[in-house]
């Protein structure tokens, strides 16, 4: 609410009172006026002011929310900077999608993947959920939605808003909705199409540039993959999704990485793995300890060494129990059987 002091200008009622008297008069009566008279008129009738205050309202927020604009109207600075604002991060988001669902629901979403894990991360895995904004025609639900991702998405942050949700229930009736567990998969899709675009866009920059690369120049540039910095802070949620996902294993797979005896100091996937195999193998090795060094040391590999096959190195306690729900890649026309040496 605010005000505005204008200076307007005042009607003079004897002028008024004047006219209507005139005009009541004899039409017929001719009046001369000279020039002079004409003249006093005229300085007599220079307008009255008086100073007036209004109360007016005015809109204050003009700018529509960023996640209702258009992607093609929207620089990557302005993205950045939402994203500090509403996770409180200093660290610019690892990479964002910004989409509009349609179709069976309709909603508006930006999701963020962030730079940094948390500490407390898998401190209570089952307790902790994605830090999802729930906008209901953008009007703020809640801060922290459960259900509404999967919990090895917990990482991510972002905004979802839709036109199709309730505004007058209860929490509680809301997490029930059909609508949420249509908008689940949806975000879901997305969620993993983002990392898949994050875990191929280095291998897309490095094809322009193959004549240029040498083997140190790879181990290099493995330090400075956007996705194996995401890897080594998220790759556990990856692994935790493949046990707990089972109809987005197929996608989640390609998303893996592992030390091999041939990758040095980077990492290698299933599908590069799958293409350097000779035509003659069928399976895909891996072997399990405690850390890299006590597994290239082992005696197992020696005979797979002389026979020059690379052999995945599963390292962390939990990728023993992932790799058992990855039964087959399919990245060739028969997918090669995984098994240990």
């Amino acid at each position: 609410y605010k005000s505005k002091t204008e200076t307007v200008e005042v009607e003079d009622e004897d002028e008024d009172e004047d006219e209507e008297s005139e005009s009541g008069s004899d039409e017929d009566e001719d009046l001369e006026v000279s020039d002079e008279d004409e003249y006093e008129d005229e300085e007599d009738d220079e307008p009255e002011t008086q100073t007036v205050t209004t109360w007016e309202w005015e809109r204050v927020n003009v700018q529509a929310a960023i996640w209702s604009r258009d992607t093609k109207e929207i620089e990557d600075d302005e993205y950045k900077n939402f994203y500090k604002s509403m996770s409180k991060d200093f660290n610019d988001p690892a990479t964002w999608i910004h989409f509009k669902a349609e179709g069976e629901v309709e909603f508006k979403s930006i999701l963020y993947v962030p730079n940094e894990a948390p500490y407390d991360l898998y401190d209570n895995y089952y307790q902790q959920s994605a830090q999802l904004r729930l906008y209901v025609r953008k009007v703020l639900i809640t801060d922290e939605f459960e259900d509404l991702v999967p919990r090895y998405l917990n990482f991510l942050r972002g905004v979802v808003d839709s036109d199709d949700l309730p505004l007058n229930v209860s929490r509680e009736t809301l997490q029930q909705h059909k609508v949420l567990k249509v908008m689940g998969k949806k975000l879901v899709r997305k969620a993993l199409e983002m990392l898949r675009k994050l875990a191929t866009s280095k291998k897309g920059d490095d094809d322009e540039d193959e004549d240029e690369e040498s083997e140190d120049d790879e181990e290099v540039d493995d330090a400075e993959d956007p996705y194996i910095k995401f890897w080594e802070a998220f790759g556990k949620n990856i692994k935790l999704g493949i046990i707990e996902d089972s109809a987005n294993r197929s996608k989640l797979q390609k998303l893996l990485r592992f030390k091999s005896n041939k990758s040095g100091e980077g990492w290698t996937s299933l599908e590069e793995y799958v293409d350097s195999m000779p035509e003659w193998q069928k399976s895909i090795y891996y072997i399990s300890g405690e850390s890299v060094e006590s597994v290239e040391n082992s005696p197992f590999l020696e005979r797979l060494k002389k026979k020059d096959l690379e052999v995945l190195y599963l390292v962390d306690p939990i990728d023993e129990y992932a790799i058992q729900h990855v039964t087959e890649v399919s990245c060739t026309e028969l997918g090669p059987m995984i098994g240990p040496i």
